[in-house]
């Protein structure tokens, strides 16, 4: 006589299905490392190591990013604890990888870094800005910025000591009020950035003119004006206004000599230096 085959009910099914789940679980608690706890790569896995820079880097900016978005290899640091497994920003690093984390949200920022003196003096974007420090300490933000840019170039703050300046040091301009540390500086973009830069204060120079003055329309404010100081007046990069003029404007007529002296210069009659809607020569 044929047995019969039994068919599971769903309750002895049900029953069957959860010892095996328990069964499976059982087996993952000997394999190795499971008694680890998991790796999620939060802030709070790197906190337990890097207690005070976390508590820092909640006081800035980047505050809702988690760590590992900028130092890759998180996972694998946490799992060994080694220093080589993880990305670190060190000097042993190049410019470009460097920089590759910050321009993943920075492109429309930075986007020409690589390109600029900056980048092509080997300085990466740590190099100015402290990312793990609030924003009331050395970050480059509003006046600290001066402050940064002076670590490099002392040789410029220096020419904010004279008498004729432009007023960086009262705080009513910064460097980037002017520069733009992230862009390069071709000689094509160079002349038309010192124009622009100027003009965003000194509109009244700009014209437009039925008549330009070359000088500016080539080369810039900077032909005939020193940008950060100067012991001379108007910032001009001579002392003598005649002298400068005549930098480049060595042919003058004989006769103009007749009215050289000590109480007249070339500004005495050509008095619409930057350009003139009237007079070809810049007659007042």
């Amino acid at each position: 006589m044929r047995g019969r085959i039994k068919i599971l009910t769903p309750r002895l099914f049900l029953i069957f299905v959860i010892n095996l789940f328990f069964l499976a679980c059982l087996g993952l608690a000997f394999l190795p490392g499971a008694n680890r706890p998991a790796i999620t790569q939060s802030i709070e896995d790197c906190q337990a190591c890097h207690e005070e820079v976390v508590k820092a880097f909640s006081r800035t900016v980047h505050q809702k990013e988690n760590c590992a978005v900028c130092h890759s290899g998180a996972a694998k640091h946490i799992e060994e604890g080694t220093k080589e497994s993880i990305f670190s920003f060190t000097a042993n690093e190049t410019v470009a990888a460097k920089t590759k984390p910050c321009l993943a949200c920075h492109q429309a920022d930075a986007g020409h870094y690589a390109s600029s003196p900056h980048g092509k003096g080997g300085l990466d974007c740590t190099a100015c800005h402290t990312i793990h420090q609030s924003l009331n300490e050395n970050s480059v933000t509003s006046a600290t910025s001066t402050k940064v840019c002076a670590s490099c170039h002392q040789d410029v703050l220096t020419e904010f000591n004279l008498n004729e300046r432009h007023r960086l040091r009262e705080g009513i301009l910064e460097c980037t009020s002017c520069h733009n540390p992230h862009e390069p500086a071709t000689r094509e973009q160079l002349a038309g950035f010192k124009q622009e830069a100027c003009l965003k204060c000194h509109v009244e120079k700009g014209g437009p003119y039925l008549y330009e003055h070359a000088a500016s329309r080539i080369e810039g404010c900077t032909a005939c004006h020193t940008p950060h100081g100067s012991p001379n007046r108007h910032l001009l990069t001579q002392q003598s206004i005649s002298d400068l003029c005549f930098s480049c404007h060595s042919t003058a007529p004989a006769w103009h000599s007749r009215f050289t002296s000590t109480t007249t210069n070339c500004t005495t009659c050509h008095l619409a230096i930057h350009g003139s809607n009237l007079s070809r020569l810049f007659l007042k």
